[in-house]
């Protein structure tokens, strides 16, 4: 009897660390899943532009993170949903610089109540971030305008024409 006992223990024991450790596996799978689909978007931009993996990630973040900026709630979530570990890309670029920060707010201030002009200078004020961003990963700021197209034909291919037409509204 106390051997039966004793595999019906060892047996629930078994299927419970089984269960267990599959149940991490199956984690651990998903968390690369999602990151699949920026490595994707970081080895295009190195292969294409010519830049390492640090100013793929970087830059691509900086221009990420101008567009969660711009968009509304609803826009950036369709964005997000189809480029998973979008979060980790933004994560990846620098922060602003203090100097175009405040030169930024300077200017907006002055343009403030101007109308369209005001949407203009945000628009400046938002590529000027991203020029200082790119240039703390040791790019150019023209590079800028070799990323966008990239990252539009990524998010092409990963959401459909809906999700690159949003990012095109705040890139171009």
């Amino acid at each position: 009897m106390k051997t039966k006992k004793m595999s019906v223990w060892v047996a629930l024991f078994s299927f419970l660390l089984m269960s267990f450790s599959s149940g991490i596996v199956c984690a651990e799978t998903s968390a690369a899943t999602d990151t699949s689909g920026t490595m994707d978007l970081v080895r295009m931009l190195t292969s294409q532009l010519g830049v390492t993996e640090p100013q793929a990630k970087g830059g691509a973040g900086a221009l990420f993170d101008m567009a969660k900026g711009a968009l509304s709630e609803t826009d950036y979530g369709q964005v997000s949903s189809a480029i998973p570990g979008i979060a980790d890309l933004i994560k990846a670029a620098p922060a602003v610089s203090k100097s175009t920060s405040d030169t930024s707010s300077k200017i907006g201030g002055l343009a403030g109540g101007l109308g369209s002009l005001t949407k203009a200078v945000d628009n400046a004020n938002k590529f000027a971030a991203v020029t200082d961003q790119f240039k703390q990963l040791g790019l150019k700021a023209d590079m800028v305008s070799e990323f966008i197209p990239v990252l539009l034909s990524f998010a092409n291919s990963a959401g459909g024409e809906s999700v690159m037409k949003i990012l095109q509204s705040v890139w171009q």
